[in-house]
């Protein structure tokens, strides 16, 4: 508020139109504006108005307050906080299931998008024999892996040769034949380690092609087929009066009845069969039927056959 002097009489008076304390500018009597003291301080002059200088009022210069909105540090009020380096998704980098078959299953827990996902450690692979899913398909060793390969089994006979196979986590060698009785191919069939053993497919009769007692055989397995082997070898000499061709000639008891000397007498060796006693003195002593007819056989006349020479 203004106060000044009327002329005359030395008593104060207010200026017309100042209000007073109302911090608002009005006209005085002279026509010009009169500005109120916003402070409210009854005795300040008009050098005190709000553009003076520096303040210490309230709010002047930096202040430590809780209400301070200008401070940079964080205070209890701060929204300025930093964002936590987890993404706000709490523990990460731990082992989970990831619920895919194999060795997919094993995973690392990870932030993506503010949420925690479990992420495969493998994303499988070309399936091996080793017991696990690799390719993740819900079977272990499925296709037979690194198997189909030729082999040996180390059995013995047709059982030797195999194929690898996997079974069990690990390559096994799987016979491609199994044993079997034995038949007569030279082979080992029954895997014994010795092959066409027990005559297999032999035993039967059968005939060999030759004349006389040689005709009769009976089938033998050798060199890995049947072959019909004779039950009796060829005689030395035909045995007369008997009905065989014994020497295997062709003719049966050829020579009976017709030796070329007498009994009696040294010489050539005579046929079996040419005559009884010869037959006899020759089954004592072939000697006298397979190279001479000596004084030794005419003795045997009378000896084996009671025949006086």
């Amino acid at each position: 508020m203004a106060i000044g002097c009327a002329a005359g009489d030395g008593s104060p008076v207010l200026d017309a139109g100042n209000s007073f304390g109302d911090g608002q500018q009005t006209a005085g009597d002279d026509g010009g504006a009169t500005t109120a003291n916003t402070d409210g301080g009854p005795g300040d002059g008009p050098d005190d108005g709000p553009d003076d200088g520096p303040d210490d009022g309230p709010d002047d210069g930096p202040d430590d307050g809780p209400n301070d909105t200008g401070d940079s540090d964080s205070g209890p009020g701060d929204s300025d906080s930093a964002e936590s380096d987890d993404g706000g998704c709490g523990a990460v980098g731990e082992a989970c299931a990831t619920g895919m078959p194999g060795v997919c299953d094993a995973g690392t827990t990870a932030c993506e998008a503010g949420a925690v996902v479990c992420i495969p450690d493998s994303v499988g692979s070309a399936e091996l024999c080793n017991g696990v899913d690799d390719d993740c398909n819900g079977q272990t060793d499925d296709g037979n892996p690194e198997g189909g390969g030729a082999c040996d089994t180390g059995m013995p006979g047709v059982c030797s040769a195999g194929v690898s196979e996997c079974t069990g986590g690990g390559l096994a060698c799987i016979a491609e034949v199994s044993a079997s009785a034995e038949t007569c191919d030279g082979l080992d069939n029954d895997c014994n380690g010795t092959a066409d053993d027990g005559n297999p497919g032999g035993g039967g009769a059968c005939v060999t092609g030759q004349p006389g007692i040689c005709s009769a055989g009976t089938q033998e397995c050798s060199g890995g087929g049947l072959v019909c082997t004779q039950n009796m070898n060829a005689a030395g000499s035909e045995t007369c009066g008997n009905g065989l061709d014994d020497d295997c000639n062709g003719t049966a008891d050829d020579g009976c009845g017709n030796c070329s000397h007498d009994i009696c007498i040294e010489g050539e060796a005579l046929v079996s069969g040419c005559e009884p006693c010869v037959t006899s003195v020759c089954a004592a002593d072939p000697f006298c039927c397979d190279n001479s007819w000596d004084g030794l056989c005419v003795g045997a006349v009378l000896d084996v056959c009671g025949i006086v020479c």
